[in-house]
């Protein structure tokens, strides 16, 4: 088949589409990615949403993967309920446009490469390697913060508001244009007021679209405007 004949398919028939960005997309990951960053989460980016939002935080995982992203989030959640307000609720919205992904996730049976970036304290409370096997798997008591969903960057997002967006190495990766452009503003506006946004290591938002204060140490993070008042900044 010729490529203009191609271009022409995917742009005609959703289902070749489909297949062709499940064949561009990368749906592998690993815990703890980018760990500085999650030392950062727990350490002063959690406490301040906590102080901000002390009747319970939502957070969104967008185009989550195998779902190591959530439940790396709530691996430090659990950690910091045992010192800080453990009463405020959380919960974990994690959602990505293959099913068979968000399957693998639910499961929460992982290879050891994935698991060769978290602490050891929390490799061993929070996994258990199954019997006969090379393989972990995650303590269901991780399972109850997040809810699975199917969602296609491109469509209408779920509803907020979220306090935490994690949009990391997919829509600025992927996309470009008018069609990024409109899909990041429908994200954006379900961004609670102070919030904070977290995009890839790599990726930066383009000043002129939106006001955002960035972090210093890690200007791949986008704080809400009230957070130039709080005890990160």
């Amino acid at each position: 088949m010729r490529m203009e004949d191609y271009l022409d398919q995917i742009g005609k028939d959703p289902p070749s589409r489909a297949a062709c960005e499940r064949c561009l997309t990368v749906t592998i990951s690993r815990f703890f990615r980018d760990r500085k960053l999650w030392e950062h989460l727990q350490q002063h980016i959690l406490p301040a949403l906590i102080d901000r939002f002390p009747h319970g935080l939502a957070a969104w995982s967008a185009g989550c993967a195998g779902g190591e992203e959530p439940y790396s989030l709530a691996m430090i959640w659990e950690e910091l309920a045992a010192t800080v307000r453990p009463s405020v609720p959380f919960y974990v919205l994690a959602t990505d446009a293959a099913a068979t992904c968000l399957q693998r996730a639910e499961a929460g049976v992982y290879s050891a490469s994935s698991l060769k970036e978290i602490p050891e304290k929390l490799s061993t409370r929070w996994f258990r390697k199954v019997p006969g096997g090379r393989q972990w798997r995650i303590d269901s008591k991780l399972k109850a913060h997040i809810t699975w969903q199917v969602h296609h960057l491109l469509e209408k997002p779920p509803q907020g508001p979220f306090h935490l967006i994690f949009l990391r190495n997919n829509l600025l990766t992927y996309y470009q244009g008018r069609q990024m452009e409109a899909a990041l503003a429908n994200i954006v506006a379900t961004l609670a007021n102070d919030g904070v946004l977290i995009l890839g290591s790599r990726e930066r938002l383009a000043y002129t679209a939106f006001e955002w204060i960035r972090d210093p140490i890690y200007p791949w993070v986008y704080y809400g405007h009230g957070f130039g008042r709080g005890k990160i900044l």
